[in-house]
């Protein structure tokens, strides 16, 4: 039932008093004054007071929804739009704070209508938060999981595909870097057995890795630098097989070629003893 025009008129004059007067120096609200109103005033001030990205004045007004009305029906929006401020201002520190609201949300509200939301806001956070290839992929990987949560959790969600596009994304970075590890330790630090086992990693975990076709032919150059020739082979017959168009295939054809006429010839067969006759004596 909606509110007659004078009750009408009064709200929107606390919502006045709550962004304008009620608040302090450098528009800060006045906790007083938020006190004294009621969840709705307090929800409404709070809507405006993000439309304008008064971030700081709107974060006070949803804080005091979530402490002082703990079972009030704007409580879970509340929640929302407090990690949605901090997300919105940006910066490393609102991250972090944003991946706590959005958890909270979560915690108390998994069956929510909008608990899809939360889930991909939170992996966002940590998505806009992933390095390079060349630097710690902590947040790359923890995008991925909550990422995949979503998938796995909210199939019917809206931010389906979005989260697909940003789960192909972090799979690439995390597998360049495990490429980029092995390939340092190939050239830099001539550390064979470990850049091997990156590359194997790279090989097992992200066989989607849009660079596989290098990975096939640094493997098997860390192969023969570590003495383990006929094990490079396979990796090199995968990689003309399977990438007829890569810009390494002449490397990998060399380094076939050079293998192949390197390899020992076959043993030659055993020249077959003749049967006893049977006239022989014993």
């Amino acid at each position: 039932m909606g509110l007659d025009p004078e009750h009408a008129v009064k709200r929107l004059l606390l919502v006045a008093v709550l962004l304008g007067y009620g608040c302090g120096h450098g528009g800060e609200v006045d906790v007083a004054t938020l006190a004294s109103s009621s969840d709705q005033i307090l929800w409404e001030a709070g809507e405006k007071a993000a439309q304008k990205k008064n971030w700081e004045s709107a974060r006070k007004i949803f804080k005091r929804i979530i402490d002082g009305f703990p079972q009030s029906e704007y409580g879970p929006g509340a929640r929302l739009a407090l990690g949605d401020s901090y997300i919105n201002e940006g910066g490393l520190a609102n991250s972090i704070l944003a991946v706590s609201a959005y958890r909270d949300f979560l915690t108390l509200y998994p069956s929510h209508p909008k608990s899809d939301y939360a889930q991909f806001q939170l992996a966002e956070c940590h998505y806009r938060q992933k390095n390079g290839s060349d630097r710690d992929q902590t947040e790359t990987e923890k995008a991925l999981v909550e990422y995949q949560k979503l998938l796995e959790f909210y199939p019917a969600s809206t931010h389906i595909e979005t989260a697909r596009t940003r789960i192909m994304d972090c799979r690439q970075s995390l597998g360049r870097a495990e490429f980029m590890a092995g390939y340092f330790y190939q050239r830099t630090r001539k550390a064979y057995r470990a850049a091997i086992s990156r590359y194997e990693s790279v090989l097992s975990e992200y066989p989607d890795y849009r660079g596989v076709d290098e990975v096939l032919l640094r493997i098997s150059q860390a192969l023969v630098a570590a003495g383990r020739k006929p094990e490079a082979l396979p990796y090199l017959a995968r990689l003309v097989a399977e990438y007829p168009s890569s810009r390494v295939l002449g490397e990998a054809k060399k380094l076939q070629d050079l293998l192949a006429a390197q390899a020992p010839p076959p043993p030659a067969a055993p020249i077959p003893l003749p049967s006893p006759s049977p006239n022989a004596r014993l």
